[in-house]
């Protein structure tokens, strides 16, 4: 008798980077038969009930909650789920009834602990503090206990959940973000080749990713030779060099074209947990400059593919840049150890069997 393969759920918001995630994992499952995935996309906006609820509309975490409840329980009214993925935790704290029953995993870039890098950079109130931390601080460890185990993008996070949380170590298992290597990958033919050494940057929140320092460097630094190509989310007069680009698409061949025209991808972040656009830089063989903020520094080899800075030290990070850039051979030996490590480490479909992997042997299925 042949076996049906395990239907497994995936509720997944849409937020920011998450949405790329929920792209990359479609494009990895996409020929795989030993499971049926069941797609659950939970949109931060959506026309329903919950939007319309004044106390539940203003919360994304409440109606995001409410929505993957949902989602969920229409799901397994369709057919037999024998386990599910949840990402993120906030979507998981409505959800405990249903993980009760069904074996499930929490997928996560940040413990509430990691936000708070966020509130103190956007100079809102810890939220770590008092009686209201205590009380969150206990949801979350329900939330992480009710799991079967947890899927985190960075070390940082894996011990934040161990330390912080108390989930055991043999819960978690991490994985980078990754990319479809043979989609994302050198293609020496985009290269200019009239001498100018290229700049990419990619952040929607141009000032949380550290794009005003990278503006500022390019405005006062005295090199010539160089252009800078900005991805973000608004248009803006940029000053001579900088080419500013709004509306490119995840995965879109736009982009993927500016990451193989690049020489060096810039991303002095202020506030971050992980990236995906460090991983695509890093597969279109870019050498990276980052800062160690969150997990994202453990995607560098500092001196080997790329360069960390210190957060908000702008001094450090012109004086990196106009080293790098002053030296273009540098930058071809770095980025062909960033496609080396991509390729090693932040491969989608190695990734994503390894993730596959960890989630049937900790629900059973």
């Amino acid at each position: 008798m042949v076996m049906s393969p395990p239907r497994i759920a995936f509720a997944i918001e849409t937020t920011l980077g998450n949405a790329v995630f929920l792209q990359n994992l479609k494009r990895a499952m996409s020929q795989r038969t030993d499971i049926e995935p069941v797609w659950l996309p939970i949109d931060e906006h959506a026309d329903d009930m919950w939007e319309h609820l004044p106390l539940v509309r203003s919360r994304l975490s409440l109606r995001g909650g409410l929505r993957a409840r949902t989602a969920l329980q229409r799901a397994a009214e369709q057919g037999v789920i024998q386990a599910a993925v949840v990402h993120t935790q906030r979507m998981a704290h409505l959800v405990h009834d249903f993980m009760n029953r069904v074996p499930s995993v929490i997928s996560t870039d940040a413990t509430p602990s990691g936000l708070e890098t966020y509130l103190r950079y956007y100079g809102l109130r810890s939220q770590h503090a008092g009686w209201v931390g205590r009380a969150k601080n206990a949801l979350h460890r329900r939330t992480y206990a009710v799991a079967k185990g947890m899927l985190s993008f960075s070390e940082f996070t894996k011990r934040s959940l161990v330390e912080e949380y108390g989930v055991p170590g043999s819960r978690v298992h991490v994985a980078w973000p990754s990319v479809d290597t043979e989609l994302w990958r050198p293609n020496p033919g985009r290269k200019a080749g009239d001498g100018r050494v290229r700049l990419l940057f990619v952040g929607g929140d141009l000032d949380r990713k550290g794009g005003l320092l990278l503006l500022r460097w390019a405005r006062e630094t005295r090199l010539r030779g160089w252009r800078l190509d900005l991805v973000t989310s608004q248009t803006f007069e940029a000053p001579p060099g900088v080419h500013v680009h709004v509306g490119l698409k995840p995965n879109s061949p736009e982009l993927i074209g500016l990451a193989q025209a690049a020489d060096l991808f810039v991303l002095p972040t202020m506030a971050d947990m992980s990236s995906w656009a460090i991983a695509e830089a890093k597969a279109a063989g870019v050498a990276v400059v980052t800062t160690p903020m969150g997990g994202v520094g453990e995607l560098v080899r500092d001196g080997v593919d790329g360069r960390i800075v210190p957060v908000g030290d702008y001094a450090a990070l012109a004086s990196v840049l106009d080293g790098l850039v002053a030296r273009p051979e540098a930058l071809r030996a770095m980025g062909q150890e960033a496609r080396r490590m991509a390729e090693e480490r932040m491969d989608l479909r190695t990734t994503c069997d390894r993730m596959i992997s960890f989630i049937r042997e900790v629900t059973g299925v």
